[in-house]
């Protein structure tokens, strides 16, 4: 082996040690409030992998529950905001699935991401048949409007 191998090899087993170091000693410099902590607790009882982001005007908390990626946003009250979360088609309402197996016979659901706010909640379903991928949205009704089509590679 070369010095100048050894070297670069050694800087870069340096580099990544000093990067997983970095990370695991990084700190949350952000209080949560006890009230915020407890409305979460109780909402979400099952909450594993949990991690907090503080924002400038809110909290973002990302958990998985039920083997569901979820993304809560709270504002700096503690009073929800917003959530995403992403599963499979299983976990959608009987009325959408319903729906998208009459209109859209042939294809299999990929994933999906749920969109929630105080307003309601909306999917966004991602499909494939043997030649193309779509995206499908729809409300809770399960009305659908096809809003993407691509072909696979």
């Amino acid at each position: 082996m070369t010095p100048n191998h050894f070297f670069r090899r050694t800087l870069l087993v340096a580099a990544c040690l000093l990067t997983l170091s970095a990370g695991a000693f990084a700190e949350n410099h952000f209080t949560i409030s006890d009230k915020l902590l407890e409305v979460f607790r109780r909402t979400f009882p099952d909450a594993m992998q949990v991690k907090w982001i503080e924002q400038p005007d809110s909290y973002l908390v990302t958990f998985k529950q039920n083997d569901i990626l979820t993304k809560v946003n709270y504002d700096k009250d503690g009073n929800f905001v917003s959530s995403i979360r992403y599963y499979s088609e299983k976990n959608l309402p009987v009325t959408v699935i319903c729906r998208l197996e009459k209109e859209y016979a042939g294809k299999s659901v990929f994933g999906v991401t749920e969109v929630s706010t105080e307003n309601g909640t909306e999917y966004f379903i991602k499909l494939q048949d043997e030649k193309n991928w779509y995206t499908v949205h729809s409300d809770a009704s399960g009305n659908l409007e096809k809003i993407e089509k691509f072909r696979k590679a």
